[in-house]
C-alpha cells in the first residue's frame, strides 16, 4: 500500500511539472504582451494598467506578501485592478495624433493584466515571479530607449502616462508631481506651457475635458491630488532626473473611459496634445 501511495505522489508531481511546462510552452512572449511602437514625433504615450491578458506560468501577485504593501505606499499602494480602457485610449490617441500630424508618436502599452505585473511600480513590488521579469523589462526598456532616442534627435519631448481614476468620474486629473516632472518645460516656457490657453491642460480644457486642478490654480505647491499627482513612470523618467524628459500623467475619470465615450475622449485628447506640440515642441530643433 505504501509503495502504491508513493507511486501516486510521484505521478502527481510529474503531472504537475508537465502541466507547468505546458503552460510555459503556450505562454505569450514579452513581445506579444507589450505593444511597442517606434515613432517619429517627440511624444511618448505609455499605458501600464489597461492590459487584459493572462501571463501563462505567472501567478497573480500577492499584494499582502511581506514588505509589499509598505513599499508600494509611496507609489499609490499595491493594487491589482485594471484601469479600464486606458489601453484603448493610448492606442487611439496615437492613431489620431498620426492622422492629425502625419507623424507617429512613440507608444508603449502593457497588454498583460495588472494582477500579474504592475508596470507603474518599481520591480521589487511590481511582480512576484521571476518569470514575469522579461515582460516588465521590455516595457521599461522600451520607454528608456525611446526617451534616449528623442533626446538625441530633438531638443525637447513629452511623455504622457495614461491612467484611469474613479475618485472623480467626470474629471481628468493632472499629474506632474506638482511641476517637478516637467521641470525643463517650465524653465523653457513657463507655467503657461501647462496651464495656459495653448498649454497642455489648457488645450485639454478647450477640447471639453474638466481638468483638476483647474488651470487657474498655480502649478507649484501641492495643488495636484496627492493620490494621482504622478506615479513611478513619470517620477523616474521626468525631466527633473538626469537624462529625463518632460512627463505628465493623465488620469481619465470613468466618464471619459466608458465604452460609448472612449473614442471621443481619445480624439479630443489627441487634438489637445497636437495643439500643445505645435505651440511648444514643433519649433524646437536639434538633440542634446
Amino acid at each position: 500500500m505504501g509503495g502504491g501511495m508513493g507511486s501516486y505522489v510521484k505521478a502527481a508531481v510529474v503531472a504537475t511539472l508537465l502541466a507547468c511546462q505546458g503552460a510555459l510552452a503556450f505562454a505569450k512572449s514579452p513581445a506579444e504582451l507589450v505593444l511597442v511602437q517606434r515613432g517619429t514625433l517627440p511624444i511618448v504615450l505609455t499605458a501600464p494598467h489597461g492590459g487584459r491578458e493572462v501571463i501563462r506560468g505567472v501567478a497573480p501577485r500577492d499584494t499582502k506578501r511581506s514588505g509589499v504593501a509598505e513599499a508600494s505606499r509611496k507609489w499609490g499602494g499595491a493594487r491589482t485592478s485594471a484601469d479600464g480602457n486606458t489601453d484603448v485610449l493610448a492606442s487611439r490617441m496615437a492613431a489620431e495624433i498620426r492622422k492629425l500630424t502625419g507623424q507617429v508618436p512613440y507608444l508603449v502599452v502593457a497588454k498583460f493584466h495588472r494582477k500579474f505585473i504592475d508596470a507603474n511600480r518599481p520591480p521589487d513590488v511590481a511582480l512576484d515571479s521571476p518569470a514575469a521579469l522579461p515582460y516588465y523589462d521590455l516595457y521599461h526598456r522600451s520607454i528608456r530607449d525611446f526617451i534616449d532616442e528623442i533626446l538625441r534627435t530633438h531638443a525637447a519631448g513629452l511623455l504622457i502616462d495614461v491612467h484611469g481614476q474613479v475618485k472623480d468620474p467626470g474629471v481628468l486629473m493632472r499629474g506632474t508631481v506638482n511641476g517637478k516632472a516637467v521641470l525643463k518645460l517650465l524653465r523653457r516656457a513657463g507655467a503657461e506651457a501647462i496651464t495656459g490657453p495653448d498649454g497642455l491642460f489648457g488645450r485639454l480644457e478647450a477640447n471639453g475635458f474638466k481638468v483638476f486642478p483647474a488651470n487657474s490654480v498655480a502649478l507649484h505647491g501641492n495643488s495636484e491630488d496627492a493620490g494621482f499627482n504622478g506615479g513611478y513612470t513619470i517620477r523616474i523618467y521626468g525631466s527633473d532626473n538626469p537624462g529625463g524628459i518632460d512627463a505628465v500623467q493623465f488620469e481619465f475619470g470613468t466618464v471619459y473611459r466608458r465604452k460609448e465615450a472612449v473614442e471621443k475622449s481619445a480624439v479630443d485628447a489627441a487634438r489637445a496634445v497636437v495643439g500643445f506640440y505645435e505651440s511648444y515642441l514643433a519649433k524646437e530643433r536639434g538633440g542634446r
